[in-house]
């Protein structure tokens, strides 16, 4: 007989697609322990045989059970078997202690393993797997013998110092093992109906007549008596059994839903939704004002799409909203007469949305927990007695909590806060649309400002003049010319405030809708809801929390229209023979497999599905092992997504309070979308590694990672560990724990296995810090966990141990556990974007030594690289530098605010959103503290007001910054001293008038006068002195052994050649002969230079103040090129072997030529690479330009000069494109 799983399964009637999905559920193969336990599985306690059946009564009746060591003897002696179950049996009768078949300190190791496996599996699936196993059947299978369990009973263990006891897990009850009895039967054919149904007691299952029942179904058809009265404590995956038997039920009606539908069809075609397309005409603000909790324009149209009705895939990155975005949801979706069903596996994930309405918005007692502890059967009553309690013009369980502008709003008609918005509103819109939409026979506003800022360095007057009028004129038409800066302001405070009063106004609002619907069922069922209330108060006897949704299911959902479940609870409280709710949202959606998912969408109208692709696939299907997996497996994220649904993508993370963290993802992951927010630690030199600290750090440590071969030399160290660097990481927890007294650390650890996971929390817990045992057991404290079970979570410091090492021979092999597997990168990806300040990495290896370019697993690839960049402290940018374009008009006021003796950066930030100006006091250059927000493209893209006045600004200053300053373009036209006054100001410096000439215009014409120097001062005495040899250069050094950032060293004739020897020297060799050895001795100097330059400095030699194109032409032909190297970028070399060098380039170069175009391009590459390397990754384009002209010129030369921004620009992107 066949073990296969498919092989094993009962004939189903459902669709193929079902039994795809079903087949993926019910694992019917020996290796799950609920058909073949092994001592892998579970532990044995020692329960006497004659008292099985008082056991399980004293589980049932809720009495905490301790589990003690076994009294074990040496081996030889004899063992009185009655005396010791005399012991056991008091023990258990008198003291509620039982024994384990384990030795002391195995003991703890094993029980705290459970333990934590099934916290872990709660916390990650919403079902508790850790269940007493009663009754043993001892039978044979396809030729091996096998040990099932028979009876189950959910349980949780409890630890105290080195003290473990079990009680009941209320949110279940006894079960019969039906994987078990599925498996028997088929392989048997026979139906033990005594286990299938057994006979029941005050306490539960009747042990004993269900144990005997089942031995003598078996001795009536010819078996041996293999039952044995056996009790073990185990995990056991039961839940998938209950989803498998809900899709084997109930999969007509669940197939009724149309997204449900359209999978069956293996999603060949997208999905047409019979909403209707998405609205393309959403008022984007509109639709924020009547969200309770801070939202962004994607957020927004995400909810507006759902309460419309849509199925729809939502794609949220880490940090970017995805709890705020399903609260408010929620929210919506109630205010509108919708009730929602929440699905999560993560409990964490749960925890955050319900916590978000409940604290700040009021409406907790809207919501039924029914997500693992909200599942016992006494909080289902208690929370729908006080929903049954609310009345209208009450808020919820959460009246004292802080909803919003307090009084203000409470006295405010939310129709005429709506009112007010939306005019203000217009008037903002208005200012937008003056300044970017064109003119009817020209550029827009914001598009002649800018050309203005840039001619200011280019010299053209005129162009200058003629852009100054037409600006006057579109400022006269679009009434920008009577700007007022402080009324605009006052404006956009004047909204936020009259917003944040609208949004404590929703919930009585939203109230006032779900209760009048409560009351209306509730009037039109009135005997039903009489019969629900007295249900609600029954003390004994009461209907479990099934039978109560499915006589009272219609009542429930008006009472508490949001329910938050797991898949597995849907399976196990809700029959599908309904549409309970409107909307089904699943969170983590990217975990939750296909099979898990279709059962409860069965339960709504429409979808929304929640997750982000490029983060943890599901676990593997039933029956299989990480280790055979070869592909992802299919998530309901994945499918849909694939299906063709509405996609929408959240972009802004608000997560990191230090852009480093999350720049690795963001470039390597998420294609340098995600729009982050800069903080003052963003240009911080460096990471902090102490507590309180900030960024990515790398910690070396010593440490040895021991392997199963090493077990016979190291008996004592635990295979699969790296003892000390786990001892670092324990140290590191200790160490952040003393450093804050007030309150326990935010803190997590993560580690690439189990077993190092389980070492970590064992020496922990051995530290005796009460704190650290206390920061273990809260809710939201310190957790340490394989980097599987990571998602979801976040801390402010994540504590990262990489656990392998070198092995004997000093190789450091590549396995490196989850990330070889498919979608490795995926969970690494996970890992790295979990912390809100800072990330510290142990491992006991250097970056250099894990060769990732033998393997071709992508997850390895990505370790190296994010390893690198912990060790060098260098986070890269979302996108090239060269990528942003130049904003002119920005660059205008840092010059004059830099001129004002600021420090001043330009567009910093690591991703597409940038602070456009971070100012700092020039005695304090590294305490930045001011961010200057303008009204320029990036503000203007960004949709409606919220995004563009609101956001960015409520954000940063939280991230930090002592002052978030605005500057809008029509007030720095105006008064551009006055702004920079008022900058001056906000950074803490001293103001001083400057003097007519060092204004901002008189040095844009400065710079303009200096920008046109041909020729240098020693040409022109040169030329004045007539001299007439060759013979003075001084040597130079050739530019293939030129240091970077040389001095240029222009070429000095030691005097004037007569012409008529260049005139001749096309015809005559001696004439020409001179020739060449002028320009070879040109070369010798200045190589590289260019054709043009060449011929030019050849001119001046021989008395030429200009040099025309017919010279030009008569120098080339008569030079020839044999005397030097040509190559094809039009620049002549001493010789060949000087072009192969490296590319350097010259200090003040741009002092000396003509202009940019005169300096070899290598030359502008090897200067922009030294500015890519000398400056942060954060710099802007515009500040590596400046860093790079301070380079080529001595003068205050401008960007706007001809040419200078292209041809860096240029080189630029040559640097960046070698580097990605």
């Amino acid at each position: 007989m066949n073990s296969v799983i498919s092989d094993n399964l009962p004939v189903s009637k459902a669709p193929t697609p079902f039994q795809n999905w079903q087949k993926s559920l019910l694992d019917l193969s020996l290796r799950n322990p609920l058909i073949n336990r092994t001592s892998r599985h579970a532990v044995e306690l020692r329960v006497p045989p004659a008292l099985i059946g008082e056991f399980e009564d004293l589980v049932n009746d809720k009495e905490y059970i301790a589990l003690a060591a076994g009294r074990y003897r040496p081996a030889g002696l004899s063992d009185d078997g009655l005396q010791q179950e005399q012991i056991r049996a008091e023990s258990l009768l008198q003291e509620r202690t039982v024994e384990v078949e384990l030795a002391p300190k195995e003991r703890v190791q094993r029980l705290q393993a459970l333990a934590t496996s099934a916290r872990t599996a709660i916390e990650e699936t919403g079902a508790n797997n850790l269940y007493l196993a009663i009754g043993t059947l001892h039978w044979d299978s396809d030729g091996s013998r096998l040990h099932s369990p028979l009876i189950l009973i959910p349980v949780n263990l409890e630890r105290i110092g080195d003290d473990f006891r079990l009680i009941l897990d209320e949110t279940g009850a006894s079960t019969p093992n039906y994987s078990f009895l599925d498996r028997f039967a088929r392989d048997t054919g026979i139906e033990l109906t005594e286990l299938r149904s057994p006979r029941l007691d005050e306490h539960g299952i009747d042990l004993r007549a269900t144990l005997d029942g089942v031995r003598d179904r078996l001795r009536r058809a010819g078996w041996d008596d293999v039952v044995t009265p056996t009790v073990h404590l185990g995990l056991f995956r039961f839940s998938t059994y209950r989803m498998w038997k809900d899709l084997e039920d109930h999969w007509p009606t669940i197939s009724a839903n149309p997204l449900v539908a359209h999978l069956m069809t293996g999603g060949h075609h997208d999905f047409v939704d019979p909403v209707g397309p998405a609205d393309r005409d959403l008022d984007i603000d509109e639709a924020i004002q009547d969200l309770p909790l801070a939202a962004d324009s994607a957020q927004a149209r995400i909810v507006a799409d759902a309460v419309a009705g849509r199925s729809l895939v939502v794609e949220g990155p880490p940090g970017t909203g995805k709890s705020q975005t399903v609260a408010n949801l929620i929210f919506r979706a109630l205010a509108t007469g919708r009730s929602i069903m929440f699905v999560a596996e993560k409990k964490s994930a749960l925890d955050v949305v319900a916590r978000r309405l409940r604290e700040e918005t009021g409406i907790g007692d809207l919501l039924l927990n029914l997500h693992d502890n909200g599942m016992k059967p006494t909080e289902v009553r208690r929370a729908l007695r006080r929903a049954l309690a609310l009345r209208r013009g009450e808020s919820g369980d959460s009246a004292g909590s802080d909803v919003g502008a307090g009084e203000v709003a409470e006295r405010s008609d939310p129709t005429v806060l709506r009112s007010e918005l939306a005019g203000i509103r217009a008037e903002l819109d208005t200012y937008r649309r003056g300044l970017y939409v064109p003119a009817p026979d020209g550029p827009s506003y914001s598009g002649l400002r800018e050309m203005l800022a840039q001619l200011g360095g280019s010299g053209d007057s005129a162009d200058s003049a003629a852009a100054q009028a037409a600006l006057e004129e579109r400022a006269r038409a679009t009434g920008l010319d009577a700007f007022d800066a402080a009324a605009h302001n006052r404006l956009i405070e004047r909204y936020r405030s009259i917003l944040q009063g609208l949004r404590a106004a929703l919930t009585p609002e939203l109230l006032d809708v779900v209760l009048a619907h409560r009351d209306q069922v509730l009037q039109g069922a009135a005997a039903r809801a009489e019969a629900l209330r007295s249900e609600l108060n029954r003390r004994r006897s009461a209907m479990s929390v099934r039978e109560l949704i499915r006589t009272y299911g219609d009542l429930i959902t008006a009472l508490t229209p949001c329910l938050l479940v797991s898949p597995d609870s849907v399976a196990r409280f809700f029959p599908a023979d309904r549409r309970y709710v409107d909307i089904v949202v699943f969170d983590e959606a990217s975990q939750i497999r296909v099979a898990d998912a279709v059962g409860a969408m069965g339960r709504g109208r429409s979808v929304v599905v929640v997750g982000d692709p490029k983060q943890m696939p599901p676990t593997p299907a039933a029956g299989e092992t990480r280790g055979e997996q070869t592909a992802e497996a299919d998530s309901i994220l994945t499918r849909c997504l694939d299906s063709g649904l509405l996609r929408r993508r959240l972009t802004w993370h608000y997560r990191s309070r230090d852009e480093s963290l999350v720049a690795f993802s963001n470039r390597h992951y998420y294609d340098g979308k995600l729009r982050t927010f800069p903080s003052p630690l963003t240009m911080a030199t460096g990471s902090d590694d102490g507590p309180g600290g900030h960024g990515i750090s790398l910690r070396r440590v010593r440490g040895r990672y021991f392997r199963p071969e090493d077990s016979a030399r190291h008996p004592s160290a635990s295979p699969n560990t790296n003892p000390h660097e786990a001892q670092r990481v324990v140290e590191e927890v200790l160490r952040h724990v003393e450093a804050s007294p007030e309150r326990l650390p935010s803190l997590g650890v993560i580690t690439f296995n189990d077993r190092q996971r389980d070492l970590i929390e064992n020496r922990l817990r051995e530290a005796a810090s009460p704190r650290v045992i206390e920061a273990l057991d809260a809710r939201d404290g310190l957790f340490v966990r394989n980097l599987e079970n990571v998602q979801g979570e976040e801390r402010d410091t994540i504590l990262f141990s990489a656990t392998f090492a070198a092995n004997a021979h000093g190789d450091l092999p590549l396995n490196f556990g989850v990330l070889n597997h498919a979608g490795g990168e995926r969970r690494l990806n996970v890992a790295i974007t979990r912390a809100r300040r800072q990330v510290i990495i142990f491992t006991s290896f250097d970056p250099q030594d894990l060769h990732a370019e033998r393997t071709a697993h992508r997850g390895v690839k990505d370790l190296r690289a994010y390893l690198h960049q912990a060790a060098e402290g260098r986070a890269p940018r979302a996108l090239p530098a060269s990528q942003s374009p130049l904003n002119w008009h920005r660059r205008e006021i840092a010059e004059a605010l830099d001129a004002a003796g600021l420090v001043v950066h330009t567009g910093v930030g690591h991703s597409t959103f940038e602070i456009d100006l971070v100012l700092a006091r020039a005695d304090r250059p590294d305490l930045p503290t001011v961010a200057v927000m303008l009204d320029g493209p990036q503000w203007n893209d960004r949709k409606g007001v919220v995004d563009r006045d609101l956001l960015p600004v409520d954000v940063l200053r939280t991230m930090g910054w002592q002052r978030v300053e605005r500057v809008w373009m029509p007030e720095w036209v105006a008064d551009p001293m006055a702004v920079v006054a008022r900058l001056v100001t906000a950074a803490g410096g001293h103001w001083a008038q400057p003097t007519p000439s060092t204004t901002v215009l008189e040095s844009g014409r400065t710079a303009r006068a200096e920008d046109a120097a041909p020729l240098t001062d020693d040409d022109v005495k040169a030329d004045a002195r007539g001299a007439t040899d060759v013979g003075g250069e001084a040597p130079v050094p050739v530019s293939g052994s030129r240091a970077p950032g040389e001095e240029y060293a222009a070429w000095t004739p030691a005097g004037v050649r007569p012409l008529e020897i260049l005139d001749r020297a096309s015809t005559d060799p001696e004439a020409r002969k001179v020739l060449v050895e002028v320009a070879t001795a040109i070369c010798q100097v200045e190589a590289p230079i260019s054709k043009h330059r060449l011929y030019v400095r050849i001119s001046r030699a021989f008395g030429l103040s200009r040099t025309v194109k017919s010279r030009e032409e008569s120098i080339r032909a008569a030079l020839g090129e044999a005397f030097a190297y040509f190559d094809e970028d039009g620049f002549v070399w001493a010789c060949r072997d000087d072009a192969l060098a490296a590319p350097t380039y010259r200090r003040n170069a741009l002092d000396h030529v003509g202009s940019i175009q005169d300096i070899h391009p290598r030359e502008l590459v090897g200067l922009m690479a030294q500015a890519r390397a000398k400056n942060p990754e954060w710099a802007s384009q515009e500040d590596l330009f400046r860093w790079a002209l301070k380079r080529l010129s001595a003068k205050n030369r401008s960007l706007g000069a001809r040419g200078v921004a292209e041809a860096l620009t240029k080189a630029l992107k040559d640097v960046e494109g070698v580097r990605v």
